[in-house]
């Protein structure tokens, strides 16, 4: 077995004949699987299966109809024949090249696993309390409506189905991985149950890596699907414990209360115990994986180390070995703190509490978006706002363009290597926004204009009117808030590589400044900052978002009061 050369790498980009007739045929397999669901879907035919004398059928239905998406999806692997997700057996002497050297695990993702079971268990702790009954004749009263189904159809059921899915997750998630590096490639096996899978990435292609802890990706998500049950089961149940005639036992407080820690749980594991995540990037394509090397609590940095070693992205070597190839900036702290995620998203929480509680200034369609994404916002700011002192390691190397980082936090760790890097630099650039951020921000945006201007116009009477200056210094606060969350820029080093620029978040020393004084040397230059020739046309697209957004909602909402008046 010999090394390949650069153009034998070349042709294994070309596409591969009998892969593309393999795509075609899971697609119209795919299809047909999926057209049987619907069709036993639309026929309701009886599968005569029966858990607890209800028939879950309907479920069977929409099983077949996903297996036969997932068997269609895999029309979109990769047609060439460089080996992408590839299903195939390979053992490592019959890789493409000789292995230099290799790692061998199992993942596992026990917290999912233990999420999955305390759902499991505030399922069954809501079945075995409310049941299953619809109508007027249920012990502990009808959720939803009167007459409605039992509180288990709202608290139990969903956490069920919740945990289920985690199961399922559990058991297909698992696979013995073999990561091992030739001369030229990079060779990821996943031996999956029925799945196999190969990835071959030739080293000469990638131009950045990161690999992590802390990467949340959809996982913010977690927070808008639990939240809802747990603050309604929690203001539900608080409330009775305080009724003399919901007593002695306070049952249906105790199990919302039970059910609801069981939840919290659930959701601080989902969230703050992210699986391991690496992502390496060429000109052409994204290649990411999320794994949980199975270790003992103690052995997690041993862990760490070995991975990052072998991904070429550990730093230590060279903060050791090449001292004078680090970027030397007097400003550049090694330790990165910032509080503005914390204070906007404490400021979201708390206000939206006090609402809550008092029902005062404005509605649940603000509070919920408001308490989500001040969750959110906490979140994000425990994973990559702060790191431990001198948790922030840089180094460059301008002959090879290597540039490495490292961020510790705790348990928290962040690896980012580029290695096609064309500039460094340390510059101000504004908060690269997510899907969640968009939400968020665009919903409390446009929920707090149309109920201030609904506000505004009924407000006849003093108290009124009152209310209504409380609640627009209110939405004055949150708006200055927004304008700086989007608009002010913060320091960054930027890289940039032949297709990628990327900008790390850091923290800058300046002398003889405390935190606050910062923050006001900021401001102070966000004009001169946001005209520049490279900041000025983003910054115009920001505030023109966010001047819509609040244009719109003022007349969307003065249009339908006058409709409503009229």
């Amino acid at each position: 077995m010999s090394l390949l050369s650069d153009e034998d790498i070349e042709k294994l980009k070309e596409n591969h004949p009998i892969k593309k007739l393999f795509r075609i045929t899971f697609l119209f397999i795919g299809i047909f699987i999926i057209i049987i669901g619907f069709v036993l879907f639309i026929i309701e035919f009886d599968f005569g299966i029966t858990i607890d004398d209800i028939n879950i059928s309907l479920l069977v239905d929409i099983l077949i109809i996903i297996i036969g998406m997932i068997i269609a999806s895999k029309y979109f692997i990769a047609p060439y024949y460089l080996r992408e997700n590839s299903l195939t057996f390979k053992k490592t002497r019959d890789l493409r090249e000789p292995i230099k050297s290799y790692l061998k695990f199992y993942s596992i993702a026990i917290t999912r696993l233990i999420a999955a079971l305390l759902l499991l268990i505030a399922g069954i702790i809501s079945f075995s309390t409310f049941g299953s009954d619809v109508g007027h004749e249920i012990k502990y009263g009808s959720a939803v409506v009167l007459g409605g189904p039992s509180f288990f159809y709202v608290t139990g059921l969903p956490a069920l189905g919740i945990g289920l899915g985690l199961i399922l997750y559990f058991f297909l998630s698992p696979f013995r991985g073999t990561f091992s590096q030739s001369e030229n490639f990079y060779f990821f096996y996943e031996a999956r149950p029925f799945c196999p899978w190969l990835t071959e990435i030739p080293k000469k292609d990638i131009e950045a890596l990161r690999y992590q802890n802390n990467h949340l990706g959809p996982k913010y998500g977690w927070i808008m699907l639990f939240l809802p049950f747990i603050v309604m089961q929690l203001m539900t149940a608080i409330p009775l414990l305080m009724i003399r005639r919901a007593g002695p036992d306070y049952t249906l407080s105790w199990t919302f209360i039970t059910i609801s820690i069981l939840e919290i749980i659930a959701l601080i594991l989902l969230v703050m115990f992210q699986q391991n995540y690496f992502e390496i990037a060429t000109s052409s394509h994204l290649y990411e994986m999320w794994f949980s090397p199975r270790a003992k609590v103690k052995n997690q940095s041993e862990n760490e180390k070995r991975f990052s070693r072998f991904l070429d992205c550990d730093i230590e070597v060279e903060m050791q070995n090449d001292l004078p190839r680090q970027i030397m900036n007097s400003n550049l702290k090694n330790t990165h703190f910032q509080l503005f995620n914390v204070v906007f998203g404490l400021f979201l929480i708390a206000s939206a509490i006090i609402m809550m509680m008092f029902m005062v200034l404005f509605g649940p369609l603000y509070w919920w978006i408001a308490l989500m994404y001040g969750l959110i916002l906490i979140l994000k700011s425990l994973c990559f706002d702060f790191s431990k002192k001198g948790g922030d390691k840089f180094y460059y190397d301008e002959k090879s363009r290597i540039f490495k980082f490292k961020r510790n936090f705790s348990y928290k760790f962040q690896y980012i290597t580029n290695y096609k890097t064309e500039s460094v630099s340390i510059k101000k650039w504004f908060r690269k926004l997510d899907f969640f951020d968009i939400f968020g921000l665009c919903g409390i945006l446009v929920m707090l204009t149309v109920q201030q201007v609904e506000g505004w116009a009924i407000a006849d009477t003093l108290p009124l009117i009152t209310d209504n200056i409380i609640s627009t210094v209110y939405m004055i606060i949150v708006l200055v808030f927004i304008f700086l969350y989007i608009c002010l820029p913060i320091d960054v080093i930027e890289l940039r590589s032949p297709s990628i620029v990327y900008q790390i978040p850091i923290t800058l020393s300046r002398e003889h400044q405390n935190l606050l004084q910062k923050y006001v040397m900021n401001l102070k230059n966000l004009p001169r900052d946001v005209l520049k020739e490279d900041m000025k046309w983003t910054f115009i697209l920001r505030l023109s978002v966010i001047t819509l957004l609040t244009l719109g909602s003022i007349f969307y909402t003065i249009f339908n009061l006058f409709l409503y008046f009229s």
